[in-house]
């Protein structure tokens, strides 16, 4: 279903440029044959060129960290000093609870909370304004789970500027003063391949709804071939 969703505005555009393309040609069996033909072909093109794009993500995703890798111990005095480290990195500190906000998903028949938390490395001054935000996914909750927000050291991947713009408006609003540029660290083993992961899945499911399209596309431009030869063959022998 979602597929044939995202694939709406194309299909919309293929179906108005049949329209014009019938007004110029005509009606009539064998010029329905050839529309049916020729949009089947096109559906069929933009599948594949959806097909390449959802395997090269994938094979994209095997080149970045899978959360797998031991994490290395950070020194948070070189953020925005230095580009951000591509691995899993480990950073002692403290949070800051009062620096809190969730945004809410719904996908997939489920509900999923995302947290952001303020987290001060060990050494930053308290008065400084936060340049660091720790990120939990809790399905169907508000409230983080304690034991897992305030252990003295968190881990996980270095996204520069990474908060959304809505939690980031949120945090602000309630008066936390948020460093330029800011950091989110990325807690999900899979935080470095999701990104190839979603494209992945979005193109392959285009893929699948205009290949379906142009499969069914040309099963119609096949039978009404053949209906349009088996009338031409019709009008012969009556004039003969």
């Amino acid at each position: 279903m979602a597929g044939f969703l995202l694939a709406g505005p194309a299909f919309w555009y293929i179906r108005r440029r049949a329209a014009i393309v019938r007004t110029r040609e005509g009606s009539g069996p064998s010029a329905d044959a050839r529309r049916m033909a020729r949009t089947a072909r096109n559906c069929a093109l933009a599948g594949l060129a959806a097909a390449l794009v959802c395997g090269g993500a994938f094979l994209l995703s095997r080149r970045v960290p899978d959360g797998t890798e031991k994490a290395a111990l950070y020194d948070s005095a070189r953020l925005g000093r230095e580009p951000a480290p591509a691995g899993k990195v480990r950073i002692a500190g403290r949070l800051e609870p009062e620096a809190r906000t969730y945004v809410t998903e719904t996908g997939g028949g489920r509900e999923r909370v995302v947290h952001y938390v303020g987290f001060r490395p060990d050494g930053a001054a308290r008065d400084a304004p936060l340049g660091l935000f720790v990120e939990r996914h809790v399905d169907g909750r508000e409230e983080p789970p304690t034991v897992q927000y305030f252990l003295p050291e968190q881990s996980g991947y270095l996204i520069e500027n990474g908060v959304p713009p809505l939690a980031l408006s949120a945090l602000e609003n309630r008066g936390v003063r948020v460093a330029r540029p800011h950091y989110l660290l990325r807690t999900g083993d899979l935080a470095r391949r999701e990104p190839y992961y979603v494209t992945a899945a979005v193109s392959g499911l285009l893929a699948l709804a205009c290949l379906a399209v142009a499969g069914i596309g040309g099963i119609q431009a096949r039978s009404r071939r053949r209906f349009a030869e088996a009338l031409e063959a019709q009008r012969r022998a009556q004039g003969s």
